[in-house]
């Protein structure tokens, strides 16, 4: 099928003037809608007809790229339809399609103008897309006609109508109180309903005035021992209600809070120490160790006498800083403000919160989804309980406590709802389920919705440098096909970019980027990082925005679409995950030469590490776990070790990643390995069976370590699950926990000792 648009009067003269335009203006429209340096297309121009690659570096005009388009035209016969280009041009007149083209333009002069035309298949023009298509070309060739010494960089491929849809897509201004501080409104919230339950524990419960007492009450033993405004505090806490007295009373001294997962090796809570510059580290009695800062243990700390000073609650001033993995080998601090956590949870579009709010506290308390959790429940009167890890995993048991506690909001990781889903989806009955941070499968979105129609689901995205949440997507029907990741939430925007910067039109793949009041202030001591990810840009170009390094397209209906990652960057279970740094610490050990890290999907479509290195002699991959757990936390160590003679490398002399990972070992029969126990009694069989299938591999010995072999918390509430089925006994989660390889395990069902200890194993996660 053909459609024709006529160009302007000034544009067509030009166009007759120097054909050699319309194949420049198709070579920066195809290469936008690529986003790459260059696109190669077939070009007709008279009688000659060949190849032309359409090269578009940094700093290229207009002028210069039309001399390069005319003088770089490759006569010869038309390339084979096998090998081809698949987009045409042909400036000379409109002719049809020949073997192999899948796309053709082609512009004429005739009485009434000049007449640019798009030739392809009928399923090209559907929702007008071909339409659009030409209308970006018509922009494309008036800006160049216009100004022949712009940058080539500069072009912007949407039109002004659709630059005004997609800034449409950005109205999201609602007013919030911005300017106040997250103490005073807490504060606010106590006095208005002091008895009202703030958080609840198993059988403790903590009234908002009773809340407020004991923050104060810590607040005044920080600033005793030196705490000012500006300071950061650190805390290395269990789930429960001191963790809230904590922040509080940091918060109400004008400090920021660095929260410390439990389950970090010492070598990196001393790193994140001393990076956040934490002039304090509060604990649980007889919690930790030595530390490079000084120890507060929050339940030995008595009553200090005196008033507090006027209160350094300021809303400009810093409210935590929360770490994320970094390319560079070291973890990120994001320093974030607390107008981006007023922005998260005030004046919400995407969740109803009110005093009537009850959220359920799900992850990691290092993990940035306990912004919402905190500040949605205590900045409208609502109520936060905590419950034991192992619950968040069990259908069921989460299904009692939801009733138990009246929950009635919760965010979960997409890894962990799926989960739940396969187990019961009912347990999720009469909630609001949030849930994001890795692929959704549309599938268990179905189930859940059909087994809980009372429930609402929302897919949530963002990332810690725009406060936990940055667009979301509220299911409000089946979903069809791909669930997209929404639009932004209320006083938040997000572009899609080319690599220049420029925005993209809709459906046309570019780099997500985000901003609004969520922005963090960028990452502690970190300024030429923080440069690099905080930037400029958006429809005008002026507004500070966050470069997130995933690939989105705009839908038609202002949803976004997640496509992919710009860079090597992972997801699991939540946690965003740099392979780079964990490549860094590889090659610190002794006998690693090189080390790539890639994410990997099991038999069953779990999701884990595997990593691969080169060695001058053989390398001893439980000696390479150990070395890395006491430098990483548990989330980011590699389940499995791969050793190579060599890195496979690409043209280009990189290292060929896709090539790296068709070397993992094959699940194919190999023979035992000396020296371990093979599983002998029926029993021990059956259960290695299952510990086998749940972990995708091809044997597991009597002696092996579940967690040694890759397992963490969600692979273990499925062999939970799966030794139950198998082995027709009631099994609780905890006796896996304690005694996580085959023989202890079945020496614990059989009655015998098992030699186990427990492994707090859970504390390490995001879910």
């Amino acid at each position: 099928m053909r459609r024709t648009v006529r160009v302007a009067g000034g544009v067509g003269r030009r166009l007759v003037e120097r054909p050699g335009l319309l194949v420049a203006a198709v070579g920066v429209l195809a290469g936008r809608y690529c986003d790459s340096e260059g696109f190669r297309l077939g070009v007709r121009w008279g009688e000659r007809a060949g190849v032309l690659d359409v090269a578009l570096p940094a700093g290229l005009v207009v002028r210069e790229l039309c001399d390069a388009v005319e003088a770089g035209v490759v006569a010869g016969g038309e390339p084979d339809a096998a090998g081809g280009p698949r987009v045409r041009c042909v400036p000379g007149g409109v002719v049809g399609a020949v073997a192999g083209d899948e796309v053709v333009f082609s512009g004429e002069a005739g009485a009434e103008g000049y007449s640019v035309s798009l030739e392809c298949h009928e399923h090209a023009f559907r929702g007008g897309l071909g339409e659009r298509v030409l209308g970006h070309l018509a922009h494309l060739l008036e800006q160049m006609t216009d100004d022949p010494e712009r940058a080539v960089e500069r072009l912007r491929v949407p039109d002004r109508a659709e630059q005004a849809l997609l800034s449409g897509f950005n109205e999201t201004r609602r007013d919030y109180p911005r300017d106040a501080s997250l103490y005073a409104l807490f504060a606010e919230q106590a006095a208005l309903r002091p008895g009202h339950a703030a958080v609840r524990c198993a059988e403790e419960t903590v009234t908002y005035a009773e809340l407020l007492r004991r923050a104060e009450e810590l607040a005044r033993a920080l600033h005793a021992r030196g705490v000012r405004a500006g300071d950061r505090v650190a805390f290395v806490l269990d789930k429960s209600p001191r963790v809230l007295v904590a922040i509080l009373a940091i918060l109400r001294l004008g400090a920021a809070y660095v929260p410390i997962d439990r389950s970090a090796p010492a070598n990196r809570r001393d790193f994140l120490l001393a990076d956040s510059q934490a002039g304090l580290l509060l604990a649980e009695a007889g919690g930790v160790g030595e530390a490079p800062v000084p120890v507060v243990e929050v339940g030995d700390v008595g009553e200090e006498e005196g008033p507090l000073p006027s209160s350094g609650a300021v809303a400009g001033r810093a409210a935590y800083v929360m770490y994320t993995s970094g390319t560079t080998g070291r973890p990120k601090g994001v320093l974030v403000g607390q107008r981006a956590v007023l922005r998260l949870v005030l004046g919400a579009d995407y969740v109803r919160l009110s005093e009537s709010s009850v959220i359920l506290q799900t992850g990691a308390l290092a993990f940035d989804a306990t912004t919402f959790e905190f500040w949605g429940a205590l900045l409208n009167g609502g109520t936060v309980v905590f419950v034991p890890e192992a619950t968040v995993l069990n259908a069921a048991e989460l299904k009692g406590a939801i009733s138990r506690y009246g929950v009635n909001t919760l965010f979960l990781t997409t890894a962990l709802f799926h989960q739940l889903v396969e187990q019961d989806p009912r347990a999720l009955a009469g909630c609001q389920v949030l849930f994001g941070g890795e692929l959704l499968s549309a599938g268990h979105v179905e189930r859940a919705m059909d087994a809980c129609p009372d429930s609402t689901f929302v897919h949530v995205y963002g990332p810690t440098e725009n406060t936990t949440f940055s667009v979301a997507h509220p299911l409000t029907r089946r979903p069809a096909g791909r669930v997209p990741i929404g639009r932004p939430i209320a006083n938040s925007t997000a572009y899609v970019m080319d690599r220049h910067g420029n925005p993209q039109p809709l459906g046309v793949p570019g780099e997500l980027y985000v901003g609004g009041d969520g922005l963090a202030e960028g990452y502690l001591g970190r300024p030429e990082l923080t440069g690099r990810a905080f930037t400029r840009g958006g429809i005008d170009g002026t507004e500070r925005l966050y470069r997130t390094g995933d690939i989105v397209c705009w839908t038609g209906d202002g949803e976004l679409d997640f496509l992919g990652r710009a860079d090597h960057q992972v997801k699991l279970r939540g946690f965003r995950i740099e392979p780079g740094e964990i490549e860094r610490q590889l090659v610190l050990l002794d006998g690693v030469r090189e080390a790539v890290v890639l994410l990997e999907k099991r038999e069953g479509g779990a999701a884990f590490l595997r990593a691969y290195v080169t060695g001058d002699a053989p390398l001893d991959h439980g000696g390479l776990r150990d070395a890395l757990r006491a430098e990483l936390p548990e989330y980011m160590v590699p389940s499995s070790f791969v050793q190579v003679d060599a890195m496979p490398l690409t043209r280009n002399q990189k290292i060929d990643r896709t090539a790296l990972a068709a070397l993992a070992p094959a699940r194919a029969a190999t023979p035992a390995e000396p020296g371990r126990r093979l599983p002998r009694t029926e029993r021990e069989v059956l259960v290695a069976g299952v510990f086998a299938r749940v972990l995708g591999v091809e044997r597991v010995y009597l002696d092996d370590d579940f967690f040694d072999l890759g397992g963490h918390s969600l692979l273990a509430m499925r062999l939970w699950s799966g030794l139950r089925s198998a082995l027709g006994v009631e099994i609780e989660l905890r006796q896996i926990l304690d005694a996580p390889s085959v023989a202890k395990l079945v020496a614990g069902l059989d009655g015998g000792p098992t030699g186990g200890t427990v492994r707090p194993r859970l504390a390490g996660r995001a879910t």
